[in-house]
């Protein structure tokens, strides 16, 4: 099986502009834009189709599978040919075989994406995905879905504090006054009304810090696009730990910097090798895009946090065209944000000066940086320079913070201190929620600015870039 994501050549060459929310003509409530429609988008689902693919997204039974009726006879005397589907229902996996795609006896599946504007196909055969090339290369990118996006790597040895201490709250929250987080409680302002989404390894919906509210929760599957294989939403959960621990930060009713959100999370990382795939992230873009595009949450402001990224050279295997490939087609899903008056903040990593991932490097993206308590730079705060871009754009605490991360099995919760510039994210994420939350009128853009005008400025570094300063709330 192959996987690519079809994305038209002219929205990747498009450049991010003002969105429907903009303010040249004057205008400052208007419904956000359920997608960003180019011309070219639907040919892509129709051809696949004609094709005989099969949409994730059509309801009805599940179709038989080739285990269960016989498979079409070639020609007499010819040699059967190794296939490229994935394994039928009626295959069964053998111990430390690679998971495969169950699927049914259709040529492949496809699930169209309007609201990140791209279409994501698994091709069981050779034979289809060169005919579906024909017919669409000349207005599609085929990105194949093979680099693994992740979330920041782990920080060297002291940063993190000790795991499972602390197994009830604070005291007091520790944001400190500088932050304009006590500030903004003591106003009423704790980010009611605002929409904040996350895309990482998931959330525990009943630990303590989150089990209050309702958490609006998508699991990602390993095979999103597939009719086999659908995408769900449950009750939150998260294997892992780092997902609870970033919305915990942002959200937490006892520690959050905006525990009056309303949280939607896409569990789109698996906890056992913390890598995800495009077409995952792709997939829970669209659902956060579908969620703030209904009826009801059109008019509201929106934050989406992403503690993830590519690693800053191709992988091994993986072809420097691809690799681009890959990075721009992400940076359109990020424009799509953007356009869609999302904000959406994105953490610089963790590899120190002079290293910069994406994407946080792109220009459309908040990029985070980290400092501790003292607005000291950590050391594995990554930061450096793309083109004429400076990342990253403003600083969060992302040293030792404390926030939610599991439960044991007699459902005693734990809190624990973790650092990273995947913790660092979420705390600005949260004051950019407070922002929204102040003046919901706002576009994102606006938001953006505001955050970097009212930034403590930091001391020079000769080794790191601090951006603007210290994100906080005035």
């Amino acid at each position: 099986m192959k996987s690519y994501l079809l994305v038209p050549k002219e929205s990747i060459e498009t450049h991010a502009h003002v969105g429907p929310r903009g303010t040249q003509q004057g205008e400052r409530v208007l419904p956000r834009t359920t997608a960003l429609r180019f011309a070219v988008a639907n040919k892509a689902p129709d051809a696949l189709s004609a094709l005989g693919l099969r949409s994730a997204t059509l309801p009805g039974v599940r179709p038989q599978v080739s285990g269960q009726e016989p498979r079409k006879r070639g020609k007499k005397g010819a040699k059967q040919q190794p296939g490229t589907r994935g394994a039928d229902s009626s295959t069964v996996p053998l111990p430390g075989a690679p998971v495969t795609e169950q699927t049914g006896a259709e040529a492949g599946s496809y699930r169209f994406m309007p609201l990140v504007g791209a279409t994501m196909a698994h091709f069981y055969e050779d034979a289809t995905e060169k005919a579906a090339r024909a017919d669409l290369e000349k207005d599609f990118e085929f990105i194949p879905d093979v680099v693994p996006l992740s979330f920041p790597g782990p920080v060297s040895a002291g940063q993190t504090g000790p795991r499972n201490v602390g197994m009830s709250s604070l005291a007091k929250r520790e944001w400190p006054e500088e932050s304009g987080v006590p500030i903004a409680h003591a106003q009423g302002i704790r980010g009611a009304g605002v929409m904040l989404g996350i895309l990482d390894t998931g959330v525990d919906a009943d630990h303590p810090e989150h089990a209050a509210r309702v958490i609006q929760f998508r699991y990602v599957s390993l095979f999103p696009n597939s009719p086999h294989n659908p995408a769900r939403d449950i009750r939150g959960f998260d294997p892992d730990g780092h997902g609870t621990h970033v919305c915990g930060i942002a959200a937490g009713v006892h520690h959050g910097v905006a525990p009056e959100v309303d949280l939607y999370v896409a569990s789109v990382i698996e906890s056992e090798t913390i890598r995800t795939s495009l077409g995952r992230v792709a997939a829970g873009m669209e659902w956060l895009l579908h969620q703030f595009s209904r009826p009801e949450n059109s008019l509201r402001p929106a934050v989406v946090n992403l503690s993830l990224g590519f690693p800053l050279c191709p992988p091994p295997g993986i072809t420097e065209a691809d690799y681009n490939l890959n990075l721009r087609a992400l940076q359109t899903m990020i424009r799509r944000l953007l356009d869609s008056n999302v904000l959406p903040v994105v953490a610089a990593g963790n590899s120190g000066p002079d290293t910069v991932g994406y994407p946080a490097a792109f220009p459309e993206s908040l990029a985070v940086g980290a400092v501790d308590f003292e607005r000291n730079v950590a050391t594995f705060s990554a930061s450096g320079t793309v083109g004429r871009r400076i990342v990253p754009d403003v600083m969060g605490y992302g040293v030792s913070v404390y926030s939610s991360t599991e439960r044991r099995c007699n459902n005693q919760a734990f809190y624990e201190r973790m650092s990273g510039t995947s913790m660092a994210a979420p705390y600005v994420a949260g004051i950019a929620a407070l922002y929204r939350c102040r003046a919901p009128d706002l576009t994102a853009v606006e938001v953006r600015d505001l955050i970097l005008a009212n930034a403590v400025k930091l001391p020079r570094s000769a080794t790191h870039r601090t951006g603007k300063g210290l994100a906080v709330f005035r």
